[in-house]
């Protein structure tokens, strides 16, 4: 890089701004099937005509969904150049069926929030509007080595990144949830070494079963990866002590900030990578 400054362009050479990148269409589903995975999870599957061509767009991909306001039975379909809706909130799109035209989404009750109300809430029938696919973790195949870090709120793009894992890799799995009955089955084809970590009902203690965890594992080699996503503070603090405590590098690691303390709409791409 020199020093040197180019010459004022003339207002006719300037070039125009990008366009801005076009919402995806809205699809109406509807709550077919709700399942309870645990005292704290909720398993619903969403289901419509209009998920005709739905695929999510490799493991930890996101979709927004988009809950009805007070005094509304269904939300109001948003218009492409439309407002966005006030009430919508990111997930991961956990198993895909499209000859059923049905998507799995988990929900944790956490407690007060517009998804957490309503999944404590939901019913067969219900309706929702799902906008994406968005762009999830680029997964690198090729590496045997696999680190993953998460809160209860990342569990599922966890158990995504598991599931497209191929036999051979390893992965080892720390996992911060409310209390130890929070436990299930991971799946994957690769080796798993997975801990399940208990904070209690203190959302403020969040990460800190995980920075405790942290400093217990075994020297993390130049070849492993690093999926970081929980709580935004706590992943700046964690993926800090990767770097300057344990010596990751910082292309090793992908970092998510799911949620924020006392932040009731935290911004989506919160990577942390000024930390």
């Amino acid at each position: 890089m020199t020093n040197s400054i180019a010459p004022l362009a003339r207002p006719q050479e300037e070039s125009s701004p990008a366009p801005a990148r076009k919402r995806r269409p809205p699809r109406r589903v509807e709550v077919s099937r709700i399942d309870v995975l645990s005292p704290a999870m909720r398993r619903i599957t969403l289901k419509g005509a209009e998920l005709e061509g739905f695929a999510p767009a490799g493991p930890a991909s996101y979709i927004k969904l988009i809950f009805p306001e007070p005094g509304q039975t269904e939300p109001t379909r948003p218009l492409p150049d439309g407002p966005r809706a006030v009430s919508m909130r990111t997930y991961t799109p956990l198993a895909v069926r499209p000859e059923a035209l049905e998507v799995d989404v988990d929900f944790v009750l956490h407690g007060e929030g517009p998804a957490s109300t309503w999944a404590a809430q939901a019913t067969i029938g219900q309706v929702l509007f799902l906008m994406g696919p968005g762009p999830g973790y680029a997964l690198d195949t090729a590496t045997t080595q696999h680190l993953l870090i998460a809160d209860d709120s990342a569990l599922p793009a966890v158990e995504t990144i598991l599931t497209a894992l191929p036999a051979g890799a390893r992965a080892q799995v720390l996992l911060e949830v409310i209390s130890d009955a929070e436990q299930r089955p991971l799946h994957s084809a690769a080796q798993l070494d997975v801990a399940w970590l208990a904070r209690g009902t203190d959302h403020r203690a969040a990460g800190q079963a995980l920075e405790k965890a942290l400093h217990a594992v075994a020297p993390i080699g130049p070849e492993t990866r690093v999926y970081l996503a929980c709580e935004a503070a706590a992943m700046r603090r964690i993926r800090h002590w990767l770097i300057t405590g344990l010596g990751v590098s910082r292309s090793q690691i992908v970092g998510r900030g799911y949620w924020k303390l006392d932040v009731v709409n935290h911004p989506d791409h919160d990577y942390g990578d000024e930390a």
